[in-house]
């Protein structure tokens, strides 16, 4: 298992995770606002591990900036993650899985953040909007070339011992992975408001 990050201390921390469960991985350094970084990463990728089979985007900038407040500047910082980044990295690998007929691309939304907006969450709202356009015009048209797309919308704050935990959400990537039969799947708890969760949780009433 390949890990890009920007931060060298998480991947440790992540490779270190992995090791412990007898998972072999490595971790290779970039921002995904540097197209020559995630370039060089991928690159690096392959030279250890080979062909790409899977791809899974999973950066955004989760920032409580509400609309009023965000200024173009603002927007432009945080699109490059939540849209650019995903963009970037898929061409990454798009080319090799056609000529192979084989791959998979996931992309992670937030949930709520695509379909019912979340205010004191503008430019998560918007990016994510955007990814989710992209996700589905890249599964449209690379289905018939035999790559898979999909998104998986995670309406939660991810956190262990909860539904929205890391197991449980692996599981839901895996059964996507091996059905491949939809473009998006929405991870939602039933039984609470996550517009409601999100709010709480970033604001900074929810913070204190």
């Amino acid at each position: 298992m390949a890990l890009i990050a920007r931060n060298q201390d998480r991947l440790d921390t992540l490779q270190a995770s992995l090791t412990d469960m007898n998972i072999k991985s490595a971790g290779f350094s970039a921002d995904v606002t540097n197209e020559q970084q995630i370039a060089d990463a991928f690159t690096q990728v392959r030279e250890t591990f080979g062909q790409i089979d899977v791809l899974v985007y999973n950066a955004g900038v989760i920032a409580p900036v509400s609309a009023a407040e965000t200024t173009a500047d603002i927007a432009n910082q945080h699109m490059q993650v939540n849209i650019i980044g995903g963009i970037s990295s898929a061409q990454q690998v798009i080319p090799e899985m056609i000529e192979r007929k084989q791959g998979t691309i996931f992309f992670t939304g937030g949930g709520a953040s695509e379909l019912t907006v979340t205010p004191i969450l503008t430019t998560l709202s918007i990016g994510k909007s955007g990814l989710r356009s992209y996700a589905h015009c890249l599964h449209d048209e690379l289905q018939d070339q035999g790559v898979y797309v999909g998104m998986l919308s995670i309406a939660g704050v991810i956190e262990e011992g909860t539904y929205f935990s890391a197991d449980n959400i692996a599981d839901e990537y895996l059964d996507m992975y091996e059905k491949q039969d939809v473009a998006e799947r929405f991870y939602v708890d039933e039984s609470e408001d996550s517009d409601a969760v999100l709010k709480d949780t970033y604001t900074s009433e929810g913070q204190a």
